[in-house]
């Protein structure tokens, strides 16, 4: 008979009659096929590693669906945070994490999803990690960002890791979420992996830019930051990291 799947012990079972089942569905039937003593104990087990493996995909699949879905409603978030000169008035302007969540909490939640970090350290560093998670238990984990402890001002060791985390939650749910900033100037960026690795060692501050360029980087490298103007402008959004790392606290 076309279309059929004999099992170990000689029992055909019409596949082609059959509706397709859910992964929940097929889980089920094998756990009655596993009562049959005659089933082969290793052809079971293959078999159940494949369901596992399908249900795996079904809950990424349903959760790359919602991720999209979410993206494509997020929109620019204005920027409220301020950040000023000794003199009082505003130097420059920032999206504020409170903000960024209030905006995209609801969304999230539409599409079964929602936002944690894990915040931990290594070293002097504080790493924060974001974690994005559907309702049905699929967890898709960011890289981790690493920012050097907030010394500015008069923190200590306790308020200048908060500070540091506060900073990283903001950079890294814009990043995980795709979200810009309102007003946002990309006319100076570039595709090119060097200038986004720069960009990415200049947002966590003058420290962590510095310790990038004197240090992970070969001396081709260096020359071709500084032929481009590029680790000029690096510094100088290294420093506004900076100042926006010492206002958040």
């Amino acid at each position: 008979m076309a279309n059929e799947i004999t099992s170990t012990t000689g029992t055909q079972v019409a596949a082609s009659a059959a509706p397709a089942m859910s992964p929940a569905e097929m889980f089920a039937s094998l756990v009655d096929l596993a009562k049959d003593p005659a089933v082969d104990p290793q052809k079971m087990t293959a078999l159940v590693d494949l369901q596992m493996k399908m249900m795996d995909y079904s809950k990424q699949e349903e959760f790359n669906k919602s991720k999209i879905a979410a993206l494509m409603e997020m929109p620019a978030i204005g920027k409220r945070g301020e950040i000023k000169n000794s003199k009082g008035g505003v130097q420059s302007r920032y999206s504020r994490f409170e903000d960024i969540h209030r905006v995209v909490k609801p969304i999230l939640h539409k599409h079964n999803l929602a936002i944690s970090f894990n915040v931990g350290h290594s070293g002097q560093m504080v790493t924060v990690q974001p974690i994005l998670s559907h309702t049905n238990g699929f967890v898709e984990k960011g890289e981790a960002m690493a920012l050097p402890l907030d010394t500015t001002g008069s923190k200590n060791g306790t308020q200048g890791a908060g500070s540091a985390s506060s900073y990283g939650k903001r950079f890294t749910m814009k990043a995980m979420l795709n979200i810009v900033d309102e007003g946002e100037d990309n006319d100076g960026g570039s595709n090119d992996p060097l200038f986004l690795d720069g960009q990415r060692a200049a947002s966590c501050g003058s420290a962590a830019y510095e310790r990038w360029f004197r240090q992970d980087l070969d001396t081709k490298g260096r020359a071709l930051l500084v032929a481009k103007d590029w680790h000029e402008q690096f510094k100088a959004d290294a420093a506004k990291a900076d100042k926006s790392i010492e206002a958040e606290d």
